[in-house]
């Protein structure tokens, strides 16, 4: 897998985030058509760039895109 590959698989994951919203793994696997070590290597690039953020629910982790709130 190549850099830009993994630049460009973490745009869709980004844009599937962007209009789906909160999604776990298996539900990101589906939507982007990603096996999981393409995804899994996206979701890191997001997670460097500090664009995305990660809930743990009952044992299941959702990814979401990250948004700063000022309170």
């Amino acid at each position: 897998m190549e850099t830009n590959q993994i630049g460009e698989n973490a745009g869709i994951v980004w844009r599937m985030l962007e209009s789906k919203g909160n999604l776990t793994f298996e539900e990101l696997k589906a939507e982007t058509k990603l096996d999981m070590p393409e995804l899994f290597a996206a979701i890191g690039w997001l997670a460097r760039e500090g664009k995305i953020s990660f809930t743990k629910d009952k044992g299941v982790t959702s990814v979401r895109l990250y948004q700063e709130r000022y309170y």
